[in-house]
């Protein structure tokens, strides 16, 4: 920007190694020192503000009941089932948490200790000689809000990772605190049971309804299987195709009976009609037979043939002894042939008695086996039919089994979960807890003075240190100029502050001329290629004491032998006129026209030893005359009649003239009021000088609180002024 800033600053370094930190603890103490008073005043308000809110607090009391979910639940009455209980594992526990702490089992703890006519759960609640009837609704919104606030203040928590739960409550009243405590537990358990007992209930309703069901069925099979029999004419006990086949069995073997006692009828009268058809004798047929009539008549024959043949060797044919006994063997004769006609006429009956027997029998099989086919296919229906009712029957009976298992479980119904250790009346209250606002008073004041420190940060856009400026401005700080009414001799004296030149002239010694002696020395060593030194004082804004600035500088260069001009090149104020010169006859507008010399314009001030060059208060200076050629003329002349010549000029961003004055200086200083100048104005009013080619020494600092200085100045000597401040009289 300038010349000065093209030489790297050895403060740089330190700056720049600084940055490099994640966190600047030295920046952040830095600013907590400088804004103390306002940390402290806000530190004790808060700590305050905690303190009343302690006193203020009511004291509150934690009552803690305890309960433990069975890991496995017990079972007066086993039950066997397709689905066993399960072990009881983490969920199980978690979900138990979340019960405990619903809106329903608080329901049940207000209603089981009347809450809602308790104040501390009904704030609306007015307390009365007679009894207020309220609405449903009414009823209704005040278990509600009690709900509200129970649930709002009762804490449940598993105890680590074990299956205990502790159930908390915390109220301003120790003895409420216990009771509720111990009501959400037993509520709990008591739910616990009557969700048990109602399942069971619910399982017994169920099962009663599905027996009838199950009952009527059964009966409908039954009836159908007996429907069926009647039907079919299935009467047996035993499978009906079983008594079928057995009846087929006999009759076969009756047939085969029949058909052999036919073939033997038969045998009979073929052989007898064979041997008849041959002209076999009686007698032949009778052996044939078998018959013990023909057989007797035959041994008759035989005894009536001996006779004749015994006769007939006797007596003639004509013997009558023979004639009678031939008559009597033909009689034989005849009742043999008789006999075995009936013989077989009776052998031809029998035969046809034997066809018809074994014909009758054949056809009974053929019944038979019909009827068989018929009860197979009835049988196969009926074993469907009493399947159906047989599976009726034992699911009727498993169900009656359930059925009265459930009425034995009814009265054994177990919670699943005890009571470990039930909420005693707490004696000490655990809140407000003493330690815990302490800390909250810390963190309070830490917090708001953090907060109170940011803030002024933020805001804040002035410059405080060399080291800022330098860091900011990125240009040289030459020095700082303290305030006079911050120094300790004028602290002290409790005097008006009096004017700057003044107090310059009357305190020699003191900080505030040693502040202009050092920016003097450092002007006059300034490298540059005149001798004469022709300095110009300019700053970004007005009201940053740049024209007591630029008279004390010239006073300072007066008292140490250096000849020393002021001139006052603000035409808009004319500050330091109206304050060194009572009345000015010639002014710098007429030299600078020409209508009067320097030794009339001149005026010397015997106290301070400081030439001055003022502008008159009527006189109109056109803008362009202060940059003008005449103006560079007459800074040349100047050079040969002064060594030391201060340019006390207007402020850079709103007059133009004061760049064009700089343009024609050796050296610019440029002033920034401690604290109060914008950092960004500041940098435009430098870029604006470097515009026009300035040459700008440097920064001072003026106006600087000289005690806030050294308690919040770090990167700037004014830290240790109290050091060093026994220098100064």
């Amino acid at each position: 920007m300038n010349k000065m800033s093209e030489t790297p600053l050895p403060l740089d370094r330190f700056t720049a190694e600084e940055t490099n930190e994640l966190i600047d603890l030295r920046a952040i103490g830095r600013a907590f020192r400088k804004h103390l008073v306002p940390v402290i005043l806000v530190s004790m308000l808060a700590i305050i503000a905690v303190a009343v809110a302690y006193f203020m607090t009511k004291p509150s009391y934690l009552a803690t009941a305890t309960m433990v979910v069975e890991r496995q639940a017990e079972e007066v009455v086993p039950v066997e089932t397709d689905n066993p209980a399960l072990t009881t594992d983490s969920p199980t526990v978690d979900t138990a948490v979340e019960v405990l702490q619903s809106p329903f089992i608080a329901g049940r703890v207000v209603d089981a200790l009347k809450l809602t006519e308790n104040p501390e759960f009904n704030p609306g609640l007015i307390k009365t000689g007679e009894r207020t009837v309220r609405s449903p609704v009414q009823q209704q919104a005040d278990r509600d809000r009690a709900i509200r606030i129970l649930g709002g203040s009762l804490t449940v928590q598993r105890e680590g990772v074990s299956y205990a739960i502790a159930v908390r409550y915390e109220s301003e009243n120790p003895k409420m605190a216990a009771n509720i405590a111990n009501a959400t537990v037993d509520e709990y358990l008591l739910t616990e049971v009557e969700g048990e007992e109602g399942s069971t209930q619910r399982s017994a309703d169920l099962l009663a309804t599905r027996l009838e069901e199950l009952r009527g069925e059964v009966l409908a099979a039954e009836a159908q299987v007996a429907r069926y029999r009647s039907d079919e004419g299935l009467f047996a006990a035993t499978d009906a195709s079983s008594i079928t086949q057995q009846e087929l069995s006999v009759l076969n073997t009756q047939l085969a009976e029949a058909r052999a006692a036919e073939a033997a009828a038969q045998s009979r009268l073929a052989t007898a009609q064979s041997q008849m058809s041959q002209g076999f004798s009686g007698e032949a047929l009778g052996a044939a037979l078998e018959s013990e009539v023909v057989g007797a008549l035959r041994a008759q024959r035989a005894v009536f043939s001996a006779e004749v043949a015994n006769l007939i060797t006797r007596y003639g044919p004509r013997h009558p002894s023979l004639i009678k006994a031939k008559s009597e063997l033909s009689d034989i004769d005849v009742q043999i042939s008789a006999e075995v006609g009936r013989i077989v006429a009776s052998l031809k009956t029998e035969a046809r008695a034997a066809q018809g027997r074994t014909a009758s029998i054949a056809s009974s099989i053929a019944g038979l086996q019909n009827r068989l086919a018929v009860d197979s296919d009835a049988s196969v229906r009926l074993s469907e039919l009493e399947r159906n009712a047989a599976s009726a029957r034992e699911l009727y009976q498993g169900f009656l089994d359930r059925y009265k298992e459930s009425l034995a479980r009814q009265g054994t119904e177990t919670s699943g979960a005890k009571e470990v250790s039930r909420a005693a009346i707490p004696v000490l209250p655990v809140s407000p807890n003493p330690l815990l606002y302490l800390a909250l008073g810390l963190v309070a004041a830490a917090a708001s003075s953090t907060a109170v420190v940011a803030g002024r940060e933020f805001l804040e856009s002035g410059l405080r240190t060399a080291e800022a400026v330098e860091k900011r401005l990125k240009i040289s700080a030459l020095g700082s100029i303290p305030e006079i009414g911050s120094l300790p001799e004028v602290r002290k004296s409790r005097e008006p502050v009096p004017w700057p030149p003044q107090f310059l002239n009357d305190h020699p010694k003191s900080a505030f001329a040693e502040a202009f002696r050092a920016l003097k020395t450092t002007l006059v060593m300034a490298p540059g290629a005149h001798q004469t030194k022709i300095i110009s004082l300019t700053s970004a804004l007005p009201g940053e004491g740049k024209t007591s600035s630029a008279i004390c500088l010239a006073s300072a260069a007066a008292r140490s032998g250096i000849r020393t001009l002021l001139i006052d090149c603000d035409s808009r104020r004319q500050a330091s006129s109206r304050s060194l010169a009572k009345a000015i006859s010639r002014g710098l507008t007429d030299v600078l026209n020409g209508k009067a010399s320097l030794t009339e314009a001149i005026v010397h001030d015997s106290d301070s030893g400081v030439y001055f060059l003022g502008q008159r208060p009527d006189e109109e200076t056109p803008f362009d005359l202060m940059g003008s050629q005449a103006m560079s003329d007459l800074l040349a002349e100047l050079r040969g009649q002064f060594q030391f010549v201060v340019l006390d000029t207007a402020p850079v961003l709103p007059v133009a003239e004061s760049r064009m004055l700089a343009a024609l200086a050796d050296i610019v200083v440029f002033l920034v009021q401690w604290k109060e100048t914008p950092a960004k104005a500041a940098e435009i009013g430098l870029h604006q000088l470097d515009a026009v080619g300035a040459n700008v020494a440097g920064v001072v600092l003026s106006r600087v609180d000289v005690v806030e200085q050294a308690r919040t100045g770090f990167g700037d000597a004014g830290l240790y002024f109290k050091r060093y401040k026994e220098y100064y009289a």
